[in-house]
């Protein structure tokens, strides 16, 4: 089967670690974190994930959130969309960023190395700063 049609649906997010230059693992919205990511046949990619327990607003508006439950809310949950490319002779994905919750890489390309196995989907970023994430996925049916 090509990589694209491998790709192509809604995955679920089953685990993202991540590993500073010089420190330990760790998992940045803990081990329960949750999040899908979506390839569309068009060359889409949509990312949102989450801390799976955040505290809810006083105010059913999420315009009205004090400070606090902003700072809370954003450390918490990170999303992303845009296009994406395959350059399968490395086993890498690219994401065209168009949107985004973290403002710098709004319009940045952010690379992934990949790996697949039947349903489950692995994706690497060398370094996020100075931190290497892996975020493991399974294919949503």
């Amino acid at each position: 089967m090509d990589i694209v049609d491998q790709l192509i649906g809604t995955w679920s997010l089953l685990r993202w670690t991540a590993k500073p230059a010089a420190g330990n693992l760790f998992y940045p919205f803990g081990k329960d974190a949750v999040g899908q990511i979506v390839y569309d046949a068009k060359g889409n990619v949509m990312v949102s994930i989450m801390k799976k327990e955040r505290t809810l607003f006083a105010s059913n508006d999420f315009l009205q959130g004090s400070a606090e439950e902003m700072a809370a809310a954003y450390s918490g949950f990170v999303s992303y969309c845009g296009t994406y490319n395959i350059d399968a002779a490395n086993k890498k994905v690219i994401h065209y960023i168009l949107i985004s919750s973290f403002p710098n890489w709004v319009g940045q390309d952010q690379v992934r190395y990949y790996d697949i196995q039947d349903d489950f989907l692995t994706l690497r970023a060398l370094a996020i700063g100075t931190t290497q994430h892996e975020l493991l996925w399974h294919k949503m049916r």
